[in-house]
């Protein structure tokens, strides 16, 4: 499977369960135009701009829902992506006496059992209440 495909069906899949659990969805990087159905995908939430700023409006949503255990799924490698619109988040939850943050770091192309360990670890630390993926393949 295609980088691109599996990625399309990362944000079809995900935009699925975080509207089912009324949950925001913030997909940084989901561009297909089956995302743009308000009504499949009503929780959806388009930001543009810096990723400081798309890390700052996640902090609005998560006040205002009142989300304290936060956890962030994120490769290491400083080269990609990710880690660029990681690291705002761990700048703004990594050191807030108001929130537990965990950054789950993983390196590139994960065997399925270290897969395995971090769903363990996402689902012992946000205690089901949010999940961010940031994971381009």
């Amino acid at each position: 499977m295609q980088s691109g495909a599996l990625l399309r069906a990362v944000c079809i899949i995900t935009g699925y369960i975080v509207s089912y659990f009324h949950r925001a969805f913030f997909p940084e990087g989901c561009e297909q135009s089956t995302l743009q159905d308000t009504l499949t995908y009503d929780t959806m939430v388009r930001i543009g701009g810096s990723f400081t700023g798309f890390s700052t409006a996640f902090q609005v949503v998560a006040d205002m829902y009142g989300w304290k255990h936060i956890v962030l799924l994120a490769d290491d490698d400083t080269e990609r992506i990710c880690w660029y619109s990681a690291k705002p988040f761990d700048d703004i939850f990594g050191n807030n006496e108001n929130y537990t943050f965990s950054w789950l770091r993983f390196e590139p192309d994960p065997t399925p059992e270290e897969l395995d360990d971090i769903l363990d670890q996402v689902q012992a630390r946000a205690r089901g209440f949010l999940l961010l993926l940031c994971y381009l393949f």
